[in-house]
């Protein structure tokens, strides 16, 4: 298991908690889950809502250095590096469901 795939594992489990527990309190029957899949060459982190069916690329993590980029599609990233895979483990607070956080500003 590479270093990169350990913190997206991480990550994921610390984000479907995180967002479990908060849309439950809230009162919503549907709440956002992450999931991931091994690419060839990135680590693809997929949403999709707990109880339905269907979903969306939210983020990829280059699975040799940990870079992490905004989807431009399905099946590439954006170019420009938004973040590392260990600064968001590190501070899970930065990622929201909806990926806004992947934007350059």
């Amino acid at each position: 298991m590479t270093k990169s795939l350990f913190y997206s594992e991480s990550l994921v489990e610390q984000l479907n908690n995180k967002w479990k527990v908060h849309y439950i309190e809230s009162g919503h029957s549907f709440y956002p889950q992450l999931e991931i899949e091994e690419a060839r060459k990135y680590i693809k982190i997929w949403q999709f809502n707990a109880g339905t069916s269907g979903r969306s690329i939210w983020m990829f993590v280059d699975k040799e250095n940990g870079f992490c980029y905004k989807p431009a599609s399905t099946k590439a990233p954006a170019k420009g590096v938004r973040f590392g895979i260990d600064h968001l483990v590190n501070h899970p607070e930065h990622c929201d469901p909806y990926g806004s956080f992947l934007y350059i500003r």
